[in-house]
């Protein structure tokens, strides 16, 4: 029973370990150094439950798998789509406002169903209102893919700054090898300042 706590402990710290190098700088490196951490602390997993070196091939493998350690986003554009006045017509936000305001149109993904070594298309339709007076705001784009309501990456964040209207954000991510079949849910979140919004969608990997 002992062991069992003590491996259950070690394996929240490697979720944790992980989660931040998923989280760190946002970049390709960052996300392979987390894996790689992942793998390291695995094999100690593995170590204390077989206890020989097998048990730290078979942990290192989990670890590395945490998180999707692998995955990176990939052509990033963003571009506005629509002016401030059809924005507030087609979002229904309502100027003069005090504040910023950031809300989401539709957060899409495509195809619907991938395999390993496929590429996922993300796009985040959203909208910025802005107070009169302020011509641009720091607008914070992100993504976080979740696989049975548990996190399992976060995506690299962009911030840049947006002036009001309609805005497209659209990136790529590859499917890595070895990641368990289901479906997956990608957050789409914009925030700016105090205002965020966020939207779901979805995507199958099939093995």
């Amino acid at each position: 029973m002992k062991s069992k706590r003590l491996v259950i402990g070690v394996a929240a710290i490697v979720t944790s370990l992980a989660m931040a190098g998923c989280q760190t700088t946002g970049g390709t490196q960052d996300q392979v150094a987390g894996a790689g951490v992942g793998a390291l602390v695995g094999c100690g997993i593995g170590a204390l439950v077989s206890g020989n070196g097998r048990g730290c091939a078979t942990g290192a493998a989990i670890g590395g798998l945490l998180g999707w350690g692998a995955v990176a986003l990939t052509q990033y554009n963003a571009q506005q789509v629509r002016s401030s006045t059809a924005d507030s017509r087609i979002y229904g936000l309502t100027a003069p406002v005090s504040d910023t305001q950031v809300k989401i149109r539709q957060g899409a993904s495509s195809p619907k169903s991938v395999r390993p070594g496929d590429s996922v298309d993300i796009s985040t339709d959203y909208s910025v209102l802005l107070p009169s007076g302020v011509s641009s705001t720091q607008v914070t784009e992100s993504w976080v893919l979740k696989k049975d309501g548990s996190t399992v990456a976060n995506l690299p964040k962009k911030t840049s700054t947006r002036t009001a209207g309609g805005w497209q954000a659209d990136a790529a991510i590859t499917i890595p090898d070895n990641v368990p079949a289901g479906t997956y849910v990608i957050e789409h979140k914009v925030k700016a300042g105090s205002s965020y919004d966020t939207d779901e969608s979805t995507f199958v990997v099939q093995t």
